[in-house]
């Protein structure tokens, strides 16, 4: 067996090095850039990319909608769902995102470094559009009342 080789550090001049400069922290990306959809697939469903292989999508399926959390393959230049990962009904998700300070404390006490909600970027937010009621409709307690109000 091969004897085990290790690198050997750089040379560095002690000019190019602060001895006060902190190291360098990982940046992360903006709440802003996360907020925009990486892409569309095939079938027009926009996603957001977790890391390399897994991603993150909207998508429906027999007009329900779907959280879809997945790793993905390359197979002749296109992405394709693998069998890993999770879809999530939209009631599923609100859980989810109900259960994420928890979480959140939980990664704390174990030494890992989160952001709060606060000091995350803002991301913007897309309401639903709202359902518009017609003119024409009485309000529930005057379509059933039995007064006339001839």
């Amino acid at each position: 067996m091969a004897p085990s080789r290790k690198r050997g550090a750089d040379s560095i001049e002690d000019s190019e090095v602060s001895v006060n400069s902190p190291p360098a922290g990982k940046k992360s990306k903006s709440a802003a850039a996360a907020a925009q959809p990486a892409g569309k697939d095939d079938d027009g469903h926009p996603y957001w990319d977790l890391s390399g292989k897994r991603r993150v999508g909207v998508s429906e399926f027999k007009n329900t909608n779907f959280v879809n959390i997945r790793e993905y393959y390359e197979k002749d230049g296109k992405h394709l769902p693998g069998k890993k990962g999770i879809s999530l009904s939209v009631e599923q998700y609100t859980a989810l995102l109900k259960a994420i300070p928890g979480i959140n404390a939980a990664l704390r006490e174990r030494g890992h470094t989160i952001k709060e909600d606060a000091e995350m970027d803002d991301a913007p937010v897309v309401a639903a559009p709202a359902k518009t009621k017609s003119a024409k409709d009485k309000a529930n307690i005057d379509a059933t009342s039995d007064e006339d109000s001839s």
